[in-house]
């Protein structure tokens, strides 16, 4: 039993995690943003989006797609925040 928790934890996490951290870190100091922090939110928020698509489509419990929705809409934001900063 403690296996599949962690099983489950590693598969959440991503998506729990990833996308707002993605997107605190687009909003710390927006004016100045590195490229080593453009790859780490670009990589947050990809692993979040594909979390988050995965637990949305497996329809696996309604707690799940919303931790699923939440992580792609945060990453989505997150990356757009960064795009539209470069531009």
């Amino acid at each position: 039993m403690e296996s599949l928790a962690l099983l489950v934890a590693i598969i959440v996490a991503p998506a729990m995690f990833g996308g707002p951290i993605a997107l605190l870190l687009s909003f710390w100091r927006p004016e100045s943003i590195s490229t080593f922090r453009q790859l780490a939110i670009f990589f947050l928020s990809g692993a979040s989006t594909l979390i988050g698509l995965y637990l949305l489509f497996s329809r696996i419990s309604s707690g799940a797609t919303l931790i699923g929705l939440m992580g792609i809409a945060t990453g989505v934001v997150a990356s757009w925040r960064v795009i539209s900063k470069n531009h």
